[in-house]
């Protein structure tokens, strides 16, 4: 209900004051009917929906469905249910939120879309008037949606199913003094105070494993006093969190291999900050092999199980914002403080 509010008073807003719209807020929306939709598909329909909502993009960055809902797993919820083409499987509708997502983001503009699969003639749902909108999402198989944020500013997605529906909305608020065909001032200023980056390896289970974590990390805000926590944030790696087994820092298959690899990116963004301090940290040292960063003493460690973590503390005066995306095959990180 929060969320659906929020939407109403934003348009409500810039019927009022159509400046609004322009000065502050992009908004782009759709919405698509789930109110015949069996137990199983609402249930797998939801579990995606609440994995999208509240996902923040700046601008550069990357999102991928796959990456952020996970695998489709009876240890995450999902259920039997039919699919687009008719078929029985669990986490059947998943694919229905990746549509409604598209609709947004075309409703919306600003993104670069990538390559995706749809339906086509194989459609026989009624939740989208075209097959040839209707996108195909396999985690096993990745098949995968995504999009990259030419927004000049930070996005936020909303999803939510109220009153029958499967509600997707998208709003960009502007950067300070930026302009996305639009003009004006947003109503925070976010100044980059660090930032580092790492080259995305080749391997693709450690792919997999790297894009969990950052899109995990991806829009953390700290206030004054407040601890960030790697582990914390990132969570287990196990099977059930959708990582998989790739090679470490020190050249061993773990579960979660890669992962290290975005503590190390946050560390050279974050090193030289002084409104920061670190309170664990821990390095791979001469046992470092895996080659993204050049000094072995930017190669961080971390290990949920074993308590080796990244932590430390904000005591700046504004807000931090901690941005993670990916571009031209490097791994990227940007913190921000945000004024008023």
């Amino acid at each position: 209900m929060k969320r659906y509010l929020s939407i109403v008073l934003v348009a409500a807003l810039i019927l009022v004051c159509p400046g609004l719209a322009s000065g502050y807020y992009d908004v782009g929306s759709a919405a698509t009917d789930v109110s015949s939709a069996s137990k199983g598909q609402l249930t797998n329909i939801t579990l995606a929906a609440s994995a999208i909502d509240g996902w923040t993009l700046t601008y550069g960055q990357r999102f991928s469905f796959n990456a952020v809902v996970g695998p489709r797993s009876k240890e995450r919820g999902y259920v039997d249910g039919v699919n687009g083409r008719g078929a029985n499987v669990r986490g059947g509708g998943v694919s229905q939120v990746a549509t409604t997502l598209l609709l947004a983001v075309r409703d919306f503009g600003f993104m670069s879309v990538e390559d995706y699969m749809v339906y086509g003639d194989k459609f026989v749902q009624n939740y989208v008037w075209d097959g040839d909108l209707a996108v195909v999402t396999d985690y096993n198989n990745n098949h995968d949606f995504c999009f990259t944020s030419k927004y000049d500013g930070i996005v936020t997605i909303e999803a939510w199913v109220s009153g029958g529906q499967l509600n997707v909305a998208l709003t960009g608020k502007l950067s300070s003094g930026s302009s996305s065909g639009s003009s004006g001032k947003s109503g925070g200023s976010y100044v980059t105070v660090g930032t580092g980056s790492t080259p995305m390896p080749s391997n693709g289970s450690q792919v997999t494993n790297i894009r969990l974590a950052y899109n995990a990390i991806n829009g953390t805000y700290l206030s004054y006093g407040q601890k960030f926590s790697f582990n914390s944030i990132v969570g287990p790696r196990t099977s059930g969190n959708g990582f998989v087994s790739a090679i470490n820092g020190r050249g061993v298959s773990v579960t979660g291999g890669g992962v290290a690899q975005v503590a190390s990116t946050i560390y050279l963004a974050t090193k030289w900050m002084d409104s920061i301090t670190f309170d664990k940290i821990r390095t791979y040292g001469d046992r470092f092999t895996g080659g993204y960063v050049s000094d072995s003493a930017d190669a961080i460690v971390t290990d949920y199980n074993a308590g080796t973590d990244l932590a430390f503390t904000y005591y700046g005066s504004q807000q931090l914002y901690i941005s993670m995306y990916e571009m031209d095959g490097r791994l990227y990180c940007d913190v921000m403080e945000v004024s008023p």
